[in-house]
């Protein structure tokens, strides 16, 4: 017996692929609509931004969308040279996606030249090169956004990254996965979730973010919605949210947590959002149940798998590109699964034990910030003199070792002079006068925010400083 496959998107009832985008808009109008109040109106009524800045998440979603139409229009116009029918090439190839899902996965300072630039990016690169609607194996929008965060994220970050106007002033600290990167993924409800305002708010939306992903509540009702109208499959972001909950849980009860710590990984991110409207993409993912369970668990298991064993905290955007490479693979499975059970059977068993295996791993391994000094922390000599004490040490940054002399006097540090660094964005620490702000606040170092686009660095220059006040206090 031998399995066909064609490219999707496949529909599989009466509807036509308008009306399944128009229901998908319609899902989409509420996020977009607290997207603008909360990153724009709402900051404005405060008196944190002017009028511009009331406006900007608009002009962003508006330059997105404008962005991708006019790159379909010159590449049917002038590349595939069908002058008489673009307008009717464009209304198939329902060009305004790719530039608004984009705009919707944007912290609110991106740049709105950048915003151009990523929005042809995700059309063209994305979409077009693989020859448009139906042929295109990852969700381009995700490709625009990963080229904006991999090649201009120190730019953003420099310019607030994801913290609207008022919640540059409101919060003090980083984003929330920021955040529990930062305490090294554990912590308590005070310090992860009371500290932007309670759960509450991680529901409704008023936590930094992207322009889309913040209102959970506003995605779940989509969610509900886009199922009952058949837009899209339940079995994909029911199965990805499920993994990443369950595993976090056992993570969370490995170390004294309870259920509140799931529910943070859930509603923190991009988990939920790129789990309905990005995870689902009908042409990027699979068509087959068994080949969407296969695909859900390995969302998840990827999506943790990112969050505590790399330098980068969320993980849902190279998550679902990762995917996007084994749709093909995946819907074999589940189509042979249709004849033979145990062929769609067995990999979810694998996949399964990987995932317990995983949690087991990561939850048995990870440690309270409070704990002794890392391994990638160093102290080369100590010295005591004219009342001060003096520390040489290295701290492994982004690139290498960060070599420094901190001195403490009067049981404070008052000075940290760097004296070798190889880091990427080591401007953006001397930019925002990074260093000050820590020895200000080197009481309380765990709530410094790190510097968006130089994350990395920022954190070892802050496990730095707190590994030697750890040092010092045992010397005491």
């Amino acid at each position: 017996m031998k399995f066909g496959f064609n490219n999707g998107p496949h529909l599989q009832d009466k509807d036509s692929t308008s009306k399944i985008m128009m229901r998908l808009s319609i899902a989409l109008l509420p996020i977009i609509l607290f997207s603008i109040y909360k990153n724009g109106i709402l900051p404005y009524i405060e008196g944190y931004t002017d009028l511009f800045g009331a406006l900007k998440p608009l002009f962003i979603i508006l330059l997105a969308v404008l962005t991708s139409v006019l790159t379909e229009i010159i590449y049917f116009r002038f590349i595939l040279k069908k002058k008489d029918n673009v307008k009717g090439e464009i209304k198939k190839s329902f060009a305004i996606f790719p530039g608004l899902f984009l705009a919707l996965t944007l912290p609110i300072n991106t740049p709105l030249w950048l915003v151009i630039i990523g929005a042809f990016v995700a059309t063209f690169i994305g979409k077009l090169i693989f020859g448009g609607l139906g042929y295109n194996i990852f969700n381009p929008a995700l490709v625009g956004s990963l080229f904006v965060v991999a090649a201009y994220g120190a730019l953003i970050g420099s310019k607030g990254g994801y913290f609207n106007p008022m919640e540059l002033d409101a919060v003090a600290g980083a984003t929330p996965l920021s955040n529990l990167s930062n305490l090294n993924y554990l912590g308590t409800p005070s310090n992860l979730v009371d500290s932007f305002g309670g759960m509450s708010n991680f529901l409704l939306g008023f936590i930094p973010g992207s322009l889309g992903e913040t209102s959970k509540l506003l995605i779940i009702l989509g969610f509900i919605f886009l199922v009952i109208t058949k837009v899209i499959k339940w079995i994909i972001p029911t199965t990805y949210v499920s993994v990443v909950f369950i595993m976090t849980l056992i993570i969370g009860l490995m170390n004294d947590m309870g259920i509140w710590y799931p529910a943070f990984h859930v509603l923190s991110g991009g988990l939920l959002f790129g789990a309905v409207f990005m995870a689902t993409d009908p042409v990027t993912s699979p068509t087959t149940k068994g080949g969407q369970a296969l695909f859900g668990l390995g969302l998840g298991l990827l999506t943790v798998l990112f969050r505590f064993l790399t330098p980068y905290p969320e993980g849902v955007l190279t998550s679902i590109l990762t995917m996007n490479m084994l749709v093909f693979i995946l819907d074999r499975l589940g189509a042979k699964g249709k004849v033979a059970k145990k062929n769609v059977f067995i990999p979810i068993i694998i996949m399964l034990i990987l995932i317990l295996g995983l949690s087991i791993y990561v939850g048995g391994n990870i440690k309270p910030s409070a704990s002794p000094v890392d391994d990638r922390f160093k102290i080369v000599n100590v010295e005591e003199k004219d009342n001060a004490t003096i520390y040489k040490v290295t701290q492994k940054g982004f690139k290498g070792l960060i070599e420094a002399t901190i001195t403490i006097e009067n049981d404070k540090i008052t000075s940290v002079d760097i004296t070798s660094q190889h880091e990427s964005y080591w401007s953006e620490i001397e930019n925002n006068n990074y260093l000050d702000t820590l020895i200000k606040n080197q009481s309380k170092i765990d709530e410094v925010d790190a510097i968006g686009g130089a994350t990395i660095s920022s954190n070892a220059l802050k496990s730095m400083i707190s590994n030697v006040l750890k040092d010092y206090e045992v010397l005491k």
